[in-house]
């Protein structure tokens, strides 16, 4: 088969409001600490030879003038936000939540062969993506990245096909929890996910006590798994290791499989991450000593809270 080219579309939210929770993840409560996270994720993109960054937010002004003094030709893309949802003000993530709105204004602005690769701002590219996986992702329309096994382990299985089932009012045949923090899609296949979790999200608001996890990736997860049972192809980028999610100190897979994805995410390495954002080139050794260190003390962490169990 014919090799095509297949051009990316990456961006991120950084959605700054000071009356919000803090995520769960983030213990300072400072919002601009995303959008350091998205300068250091947009030099990353230009060193593995990818497309600028493509920043949506609430206010771009400001954005655009924290970045100013970075050189154009390598400064990241900013985009107004569009906002359409209400979030109660408490819920976890609270942010998050607005990717939806993203996902429905990208729809509308990407041409038909483009991918829109979604990602969360504690990512960091690594190496190019692998070019058969995308074309797969383009004739199937998105490729997602399958954490069941991340949540079914700790949380149980009931409990998270629970959450899954009550968002999407009905029986899931073949129930899978995808991450939020990276997504490929075409436009086309943008058009039917988003009507599909606006359909969900009144019911993930209504429900959002009972749920085991609050933000996108429940109503997310919902719409896709629903899809999927009528009959939509889901590439799992995963499998390809487009992306890893590396808690530091966690065992749950070793630190040289995450040396092998394209995409690196780091939930627990924000602090890791605005340092890396400091310099102007990105560095891939440099990142991967301070990831090697960070697990290393995180191992001694988890390892003495065991002892004190014990």
């Amino acid at each position: 088969m014919e090799s095509k080219q297949v051009d990316l579309f990456p961006c991120t939210l950084v959605f700054l409001d000071d009356e919000a929770p803090a995520s769960p993840n983030l213990r300072h409560k400072d919002p601009l600490s995303y959008l350091r996270q998205a300068v250091g994720l947009n030099r990353s993109l230009l060193r593995a030879g990818m497309p600028l960054l493509n920043i949506f937010t609430n206010r771009p002004d400001t954005i655009r003038s924290l970045l100013a003094s970075i050189p154009e030709p390598s400064r990241p893309v900013i985009h107004e936000l569009q906002t359409t949802l209400t979030v109660p003000r408490q819920t976890a993530f609270y942010a998050a939540h607005f990717k939806l709105d993203l996902l429905d204004q990208v729809s509308g602005l990407l041409p038909p062969d483009t991918l829109l690769l979604l990602l969360d701002t504690d990512v960091m590219a690594i190496r190019p993506l692998d070019h058969d996986m995308l074309e797969r992702c383009a004739e199937a329309g998105v490729g997602a990245f399958d954490i069941s096994d991340q949540v079914f382990a700790p949380y149980g299985p009931a409990r998270v096909i629970e959450a899954l089932e009550l968002v999407a009012g009905r029986h899931l045949l073949n129930p899978r929890w995808y991450g939020g923090e990276f997504l490929l899609a075409t436009p086309a296949f943008l058009r039917r996910l988003v009507p599909r979790a606006r359909e969900f999200y009144p019911t993930y608001v209504r429900m959002i006590d009972r749920l085991w996890h609050n933000g996108d990736e429940t109503f997310i997860s919902a719409a896709l798994n629903t899809l999927a049972d009528e009959g939509q192809d889901i590439v799992e980028t995963g499998a390809y290791q487009a992306i890893g999610r590396h808690w530091a100190g966690n065992t749950h897979r070793d630190l040289r499989w995450f040396r092998s994805c394209s995409f690196v995410h780091l939930p627990s390495g924000k602090k890791l991450l605005e340092r890396e954002s400091r310099f102007v080139d990105f560095d891939a050794h440099r990142f991967w000593r301070r990831v090697g260190q960070a697990h290393l003390v995180g191992r001694v962490r988890l390892a003495v809270k065991r002892l004190g169990r014990s």
